[in-house]
């Protein structure tokens, strides 16, 4: 009888093993790596994925508009310098680096900073060329009204004095004091600016007042300076009172047509009346001065009262009738003898613009709050 052999033969055996053990190698394979995209078991068992990049904020066009703005700042500020006479070198170097800084950023945040710095260095600049700018123009003034004086003395027979005829602009006793005690306050920007602002307006009135020294025209009809002051400070349109301080004479203007001529008498030597465009800050009658130097003081008077008076500028710069006096016009502003006898009225003011009492009443008639007032 026959029997039937089994097909699992030794060949047969080892081929399936194989197999197995194939497979139980793919699986392991598989179950250390992780195809990009899929997912795999953190430890707390939860699902977990691959963190995405943050994307970089983009350089927005308006703070790049801000960057080139600063650049452009930056450089006019240079070129002041440079106008006025001041090293330049630090600053253009401080200029080609923040350009480059802002060209080479590539983020936002790395923008800012690199804006931050150029803002900085613009207010650094700006500072040192007002400064600067305030310098050259205080040194131009003082050129300027130094060579007027040595060339215009005075030579006063009442005292057997010299004095420079300008003085109201100089150094010792003139404007250019005030310039000095501006520059000793003097911290900021808007400090040096204003200062700047103001010498300007001196020297343009010192111009006036040299071009007016050659002018034949008599006191009493328009004088082209008058004329052109008025415009440069735009007051053709309105009431201005226009004192010629070489001429020691007040013409009044109303929309550029004058219509009153008077004498006055302003500051001495020693207290002049500061020149520059000003304007009527009070508007009194019947009051009272008080001399603010103690008794004893060559500058002390005792209390005076006034009529009319109207202040031009702080710190009592008035324009007001000084019934002391008799004489008013040409140089009365220096040592003179009065035909009242009155010692008071032998010389200049402390700085305010004297008229008669006639003469005071008809501006205070005819002024008000505002109206122009322009000294030169």
């Amino acid at each position: 009888m026959h029997t039937t052999q089994s097909t699992s033969t030794p060949a047969v055996r080892r081929t399936w093993l194989s197999y197995l053990l194939c497979g139980l190698t793919l699986c392991l394979i598989l179950s250390g790596c992780q195809l990009p995209g899929l997912t795999s078991n953190s430890s707390s068992g939860g699902p977990s994925t691959v963190p995405t990049p943050t994307p970089t904020p983009a350089i927005s066009a308006n703070i790049k508009s801000q960057g080139t703005m600063e650049l452009q700042t930056m450089q006019q500020w240079i070129n002041t310098m440079k106008q006025y006479g001041g090293q330049t070198a630090t600053y253009e170097q401080q200029y080609s680096s923040d350009q480059q800084a802002l060209q080479n950023a590539h983020s936002a945040s790395t923008y800012q900073s690199a804006l931050a710095t150029a803002r900085s260095n613009v207010s650094d600049l700006k500072l040192a060329a007002i400064k600067q700018e305030q310098q050259s123009t205080q040194q131009q003034l003082q050129q300027m009204v130094s060579n007027w004086e040595n060339s215009h003395p005075y030579h006063d027979t009442f005292n057997n004095k010299t004095y420079k005829m300008g003085f109201e602009y100089d150094d010792k006793t003139g404007i250019g004091n005030w310039i000095k005690d501006d520059l000793s306050t003097a911290k900021t920007f808007a400090d040096y600016q204003q200062i700047v602002e103001n010498t300007l307006m001196y020297i343009t009135n010192f111009k006036a007042m040299m071009a007016n020294a050659s002018d034949k025209t008599p006191n009493n009809q328009p004088h082209q300076t008058d004329l052109q002051l008025m415009q440069t400070y735009g007051k053709t349109d309105r009431q201005v009172l226009v004192v010629s301080l070489s001429e020691q004479t007040m013409r009044v203007y109303e929309h550029s047509k004058l219509i009153k001529t008077l004498l006055v008498t302003t500051g001495q030597p020693d207290k002049p009346s500061p020149p520059g465009s000003w304007w009527v800050e009070s508007h009194q009658t019947h009051v009272t001065f008080k001399s603010i130097a103690p008794k004893g003081d060559p500058y002390w008077f005792p209390d005076t009262p006034i009529n009319f008076a109207m202040q031009y500028h702080s710190d009592g710069y008035y324009i007001h009738d000084s019934w002391w006096r008799a004489e008013y016009g040409p140089l009365t502003q220096f040592p003179h003898q009065d035909t009242t006898g009155d010692s008071g009225a032998d010389i200049g003011s402390h700085g305010c613009v004297n008229l008669s009492k006639s003469d005071a009443q008809w501006v205070y008639d005819h002024v008000q709050l505002f109206t122009g007032v322009i000294i030169y």
